[in-house]
């Protein structure tokens, strides 16, 4: 299971101020002094509600490139979807009305100690909590789909996760002929199961995104 923590604060009128009250939280419990606030674009910031949140000084000094403090001992500095490069001390890592897409990034930064998102719409923050079981920042107003498969295809999937080279994914042909005798046995067996599932366990054990994204893909085509 993925052991990095992961919140998600629901879009609302309040979102913003409710994420942070959240962040300064998470920070003082885990001890954390890094924050990385990942957003669209940096031009055009200035103008967004999370910039009026943060107030003009520091906005203009993280657009510069300059960390703000935000917390006694906590500091943050601001990247773009485009630019944000995981590295081994990424600290906390914040996604601000940014895709699911580009959330991936994020979720693949094998150096976060915490992931906090910000999404832009219900739809993105209920799969993204669908997929990493993340702690709701604040209150709820329905719950997210609850993932689950059937024992035998977890077991099937751990087996593949442990067989392959998950630093190439699939894209070796060995690695996804392998995935695709795995899913047609499945299949063989009468397990059924959704696609989307097995794409959320596997970026909860280890897969990187876009690897989990192939697994999906090779259930669709299986199952079609």
């Amino acid at each position: 299971m993925a052991t990095i923590a992961r919140y998600v604060a629901e879009r609302s009128a309040n979102q913003v101020p409710i994420a942070f009250r959240g962040v300064l939280e998470i920070c003082k419990a885990k001890n954390i002094a890094t924050v990385t606030l990942v957003v669209p674009q940096k031009g055009g910031f200035d103008r967004t509600i999370v910039a009026e949140f943060l107030g003009a000084n520091a906005v203009k000094a993280l657009v510069k490139g300059q960390p703000v403090l935000i917390a006694q001992g906590v500091q943050m500095r601001l990247e773009s979807a485009q630019t944000f490069r995981g590295n081994s001390s990424d600290g906390l890592l914040i996604g601000a009305h940014i895709s699911n897409n580009d959330m991936n990034k994020l979720d693949d930064s094998l150096g976060a100690q915490a992931i906090v998102y910000l999404p832009w719409n219900d739809t993105e923050g209920k799969e993204w909590q669908a997929t990493w079981g993340a702690q709701i920042i604040g209150a709820t107003t329905t719950p997210a789909p609850v993932s689950s498969l059937p024992g035998p295809v977890e077991e099937a999937l751990r087996r593949l996760t442990q067989a392959i080279n998950l630093s190439t994914g699939l894209n070796h042909p060995s690695d996804k002929k392998h995935a695709e005798r795995t899913i047609a046995q499945l299949r063989q067996e009468g397990h059924s199961f959704d696609p989307v599932e097995i794409r959320r366990w596997a970026q909860r054990n280890g897969w990187s995104s876009s690897a989990a994204a192939d697994l999906e893909a090779v259930g669709r085509k299986l199952f079609r």
